[in-house]
């Protein structure tokens, strides 16, 4: 019979061990330098190209384009992208990715030097971008929880959260200040040397041949894709997952990604430093909501708590769209940073706990793909509302509006999601 005294010691001392095995596990060590060179990198691309097209070429109303180049063959892609991921190994499919990203990342630097830049060299570049995150995407979903412990899931995704969210705070002032100066070849010639190392770092990830294949081998492709298909559908759970995933994307991420140079640069009346500190608050608020959720290592009433977030971080985003100091809007887009970290990560950990290891790819590619599928029809509508001569913070408050109100009726209808653990 244990001594009651000695059991909260012993639970602390569990949970040290649990925590220190994260670090001393090789796997997920080289998968966190991946991540933070490859979110590093990827962020010192995105804000320099949407900066580029903004304010070089002076294409706003075009920057759609951009991002509906780029999400069409990620949507198509991604219909596939879990089975591939369930029938093939997970860090060889990331590992191809990076690599061919930063080559043509490297291909777009010699274009600047040998070549004219032109809106339509960023939309090739972003078509190419679309067909490798597809696959990306789904492998590094579905490979954590078949390397740490499912304890440690919302720990390991917070880290990994936190890294990714540390780079996009540093990264776009650190691009604001090159651009300043005129230099677009630095910034992604560095992203390409970024891109190059992070995929040297996954390839020697070591995965068991198990989790690698899981239990897919004797079946046809088409086999393996239907039975994903068939396990989503058939768990009410994961469809209201997916169903909330592909609004708020549609309504909130879409708008928000196209959106924001737009707001600097017409409601802020700012520059490119401008930009880059708001997307650094943004980037501060969900670094601070991921350090809250992995000091707490949330394993409770965590559908109910990431649905409670989404519907406050929407309010906030109202409050965004209509602040006009650059300050305000930096300190309201923080909070609502800290939000959907606080809603995300705890939701798909507790997703990724329940889910069956030989679907884990099937179903975090088709969870991928709700989180951006639909982007494509966000920006054309998006492009579309601001041709007719509609201010793009009403856009923003009214994408937020209808979250918060579709967030409300889950939240009250379904408790499914509530009693989420």
């Amino acid at each position: 019979m244990s001594n009651p005294e000695t059991a909260p010691a012993k639970g602390n001392l569990l949970l040290e061990e649990a925590q220190a095995s994260i670090f001393k596990n090789k796997n997920f060590l080289l998968l966190w330098g991946a991540a933070l060179l490859s979110s590093f990198g990827i962020s010192f691309f995105l804000f320099s190209q949407s900066w580029y097209v903004v304010q070089v070429l002076n294409l706003e109303a075009s920057l759609g384009l951009i991002f509906i180049a780029s999400s069409i063959p990620r949507l198509l892609f991604m219909v596939i992208s879990g089975t591939i991921a369930d029938r093939y190994s997970k860090t060889k499919i990331m590992f191809i990715s990076d690599f061919s990203r930063s080559v043509l990342l490297i291909g777009l630097v010699a274009w600047f030097f040998f070549g004219e830049i032109t809106l339509w060299t960023f939309v090739v570049i972003a078509f190419f971008f679309g067909i490798l995150d597809a696959f990306f995407w789904a492998a590094s979903g579905a490979i954590l929880p078949t390397i740490i412990k499912s304890e440690n899931l919302t720990r390991g995704n917070s880290i990994i959260q936190m890294t990714s969210q540390s780079s996009f705070i540093v990264a776009p002032m650190i691009a604001g200040l090159i651009i300043a100066f005129g230099n677009y070849e630095v910034v992604f010639g560095t992203t390409a040397v970024m891109l190059f190392i992070a995929s040297i770092l996954i390839s020697f990830m070591k995965v068991s041949k198990a989790s690698a294949k899981n239990e897919t081998e004797g079946q046809s492709f088409w086999e393996t894709f239907k039975e994903g298909i068939s396990y989503v559908k058939n768990s009410r759970l994961l469809t209201l997952v997916i169903l909330t995933t592909v609004f708020m994307n549609l309504f909130i991420v879409g708008p928000m990604t196209m959106g924001l140079p737009l707001f600097v640069k017409n409601i802020l009346q700012g520059d490119a430093l401008a930009f880059s500190l708001l997307e650094a608050g943004l980037a501060v608020g969900m670094l601070v909501g991921s350090i809250v959720v992995a000091v707490l290592n949330l394993s409770r009433k965590r559908g109910l708590i990431g649905l409670t977030l989404l519907i406050i971080g929407g309010m906030l985003f109202i409050g965004v769209s209509f602040t006009t100091q650059l300050w305000v809007s930096m300190i309201i887009l923080g909070l609502f940073g800290a939000c959907l970290s606080g809603s995300n990560i705890p939701t798909v950990s507790a997703i990724q706990s329940v889910i069956e290891e030989k679907v884990l790819g099937r179903v975090m590619g088709l969870i991928s793909l709700a989180s951006m599928g639909l982007i494509p029809v966000s920006f054309a509508i998006t492009s579309f509302v601001l041709s007719l001569g509609i201010s793009i913070h009403i856009i923003m408050a009214v994408g937020a509006a209808l979250v918060v109100v579709y967030s409300t009726f889950v939240l009250i209808s379904f408790k499914e999601l509530r009693e989420l653990n």
